[in-house]
């Protein structure tokens, strides 16, 4: 009886490892997600039993042999060497469970501009940025560093800056193509930006004494802008830095920099050198360092002399307080265009504010990762790079403009309140108690005609005052300003403008102000700025 029961349960057993197996593998892969870039095609399924065997052509007709097979149980594959802004075909390959050949199909544009990445948008959640992210701004670019291989749709390995230019040897070997290239690895989900005795191989300048290992958004041999921020807003990013050694020229840093062709972004109005003409207001910063050197210093630079010999920065300061060696740090910056402001793991450093004194660039800024140095070692390691705005929709260019985008006035500042179910169809609303004002200041393209519209309601009287903001100073120049009385329901009100004149390329800082100057309570909502 005893040996019946043993046999029973061996049976019973055998049997359940069998449904297992079944149940298990192979697995069908599915589909195919595919990420095309201008240098790389990025594929992915659902892991298989067995080989997977991969075709790849440019053409419609699938190659008679694979171009690549994988190992059992990945679900990942790089098509390197790939020809920019070109469709491809991909076919994956596997068995099915009756060891059956079965193909997947999909395709890949490896077109030049960057795409949000589903796999990138999936590591806000599961690696929070910080505090700092103004509430209502959203990520409009950000780079989690989880490929691979370098994203160059994202970034470009051609270290230069305006500094650089004046450097003969090194503005020919951007002409022609032949800067030294960086060193760093990618480990799936950190990049490490280093510098070593072996790597890279030679310093970037005969007449300095750093090696430099950095990635950047603005490529100045082909004038190729890979990142339009000149809307500003929030980065932060999340570093590790270390050193070994007594490296020469050490530095790590997470700066901007005005973009070229040429400096005359770098040189100030009124001053040329080898013929070429400033545009840069005294005043205005040409770099924005967020942090450099170990001791993560923020410094704004923008004192040049009419030679093109920088003299000194515009303001710096240095946080105390904060382990930066060999610890996770998150660094952040707010440019909007009357202000930037400093965090540093969420805390707000420093802010400057002054709206006679305005250091933020009316452009988009070449966005650096660096690690500098030489006899020694230095790491940057970089978890992750994001680039907050505030979401505009339907071709309004002015945000925050429902008053639902988060807790406090902003973007917008000032006196008023944003009230629950105050608005149109019972959402919120501005509400301006008499004598109340709002104001904002919004980069708007230059020389350029608009129309500002804003619902009213309340027996009271609006003022709304558009103003061109000067660069630096600040000074306000009214360009249109519009009155109306509201009524007991919501009435629109509009009027046009035009925007003042700033050099090609260049942004318009104008600044919106809503004024009740009635004796009783008004509400706003649905503001908005077309061209």
């Amino acid at each position: 009886m005893t040996f019946v029961r043993i046999l029973c349960t061996l049976l019973f057993l055998l049997a359940v490892n069998i449904h297992t197996t079944l149940a298990t593998g192979p697995q069908p892969a599915e589909e195919l997600r595919l990420l095309g870039t201008r240098s790389w095609i990025r594929a992915d399924w659902k892991p298989v039993d067995g080989k997977v065997r991969l075709y790849w052509s440019a053409g419609a007709k699938r190659p008679k042999l694979p171009n690549a097979t994988v190992a059992e149980g990945a679900s990942r594959f790089y098509i390197r060497n790939v020809q920019p802004e070109t469709v491809y075909n991909i076919w994956l390959e596997y068995s099915d469970r009756k060891g059956r050949r079965k193909f997947i199909k999909g395709n890949a544009t490896t077109g030049k501009a960057w795409v949000h990445d589903s796999a990138d948008v999936k590591e806000l959640s599961a690696n929070p940025s910080s505090r700092a992210v103004p509430a209502g701004m959203e990520v409009f670019w950000q780079d989690e560093f989880s490929d691979s291989l370098l994203n160059l749709n994202k970034w470009t390995t051609n270290y230069f800056s305006q500094l650089n230019y004046l450097d003969t040897d090194s503005r020919n070997e951007m002409k022609t193509g032949t800067l030294p290239q960086p060193a760093y690895v990618l480990n799936g989900s950190t990049i490490d930006l280093y510098v070593s005795d072996s790597l890279p191989v030679r310093l970037f300048s005969k007449k300095g004494n750093q090696k430099i290992s950095s990635i950047q958004t603005y490529d100045w041999q082909t004038n190729e802008n890979l990142l339009d921020n000149s809307r500003g807003g929030y980065f932060e990013v999340k570093v590790k830095r270390s050193s070994t050694g007594n490296p020469k020229g050490l530095n790590t840093a997470f700066w901007f920099d005005s973009p070229g062709p040429d400096i005359r972004y770098y040189l100030e109005e009124g001053t040329a050198v080898e013929g070429i003409k400033g545009i840069r207001p005294k005043g205005q910063v040409f770099e924005i360092d967020v942090f450099e050197y170990i001791n993560a210093q923020f410094v704004l630079h923008g004192h040049v002399d009419k030679n093109g010999k920088f003299l000194r920065n515009l303001n710096t300061h240095i946080a105390e307080g904060y382990i930066h060696r060999d610890q996770w740090v998150t660094h952040g910056i707010l440019w909007t265009p009357a202000s930037i402001k400093h965090y540093i793991n969420g805390d707000l450093i420093r802010e400057y504010t002054d709206k006679n004194k305005i250091y933020s660039p009316n452009h988009f800024m070449n966005v650096f990762l660096g690690t500098y140095g030489s006899d020694g070692n230095v790491n940057m390691e970089v978890d992750y790079i994001r680039y907050y705005q505030w979401p505009l929709a339907n071709g309004n260019e002015l945000p925050g403009t429902g008053f639902e985008e988060g807790e406090g006035l902003g973007p917008w500042e000032g006196s008023g309140r944003i009230e629950a179910g105050a608005g149109i169809g019972n959402s919120k609303g501005m509400v301006l108690q008499p004598g109340e004002k709002i104001m904002q200041y919004v980069y708007l393209s230059n020389n350029t005609r608009y129309q500002l519209a804003c619902h009213v309601k309340g027996e009271s009287t609006v003022k709304a005052v558009v103003s061109d903001v000067a660069v630096v100073n600040g000074a306000l120049t009214a360009i249109a300003t519009l009155e109306g009385k509201g009524t007991a329901v919501f009435s629109k009100n509009s009027g046009v403008f035009t925007t003042g004149i700033e050099p090609e390329g260049h942004k318009k800082t104008v600044c919106f102000l809503f004024e009740n100057t009635g004796t009783t309570p008004i509400t706003l909502d649905d503001v908005t700025v077309t061209r």
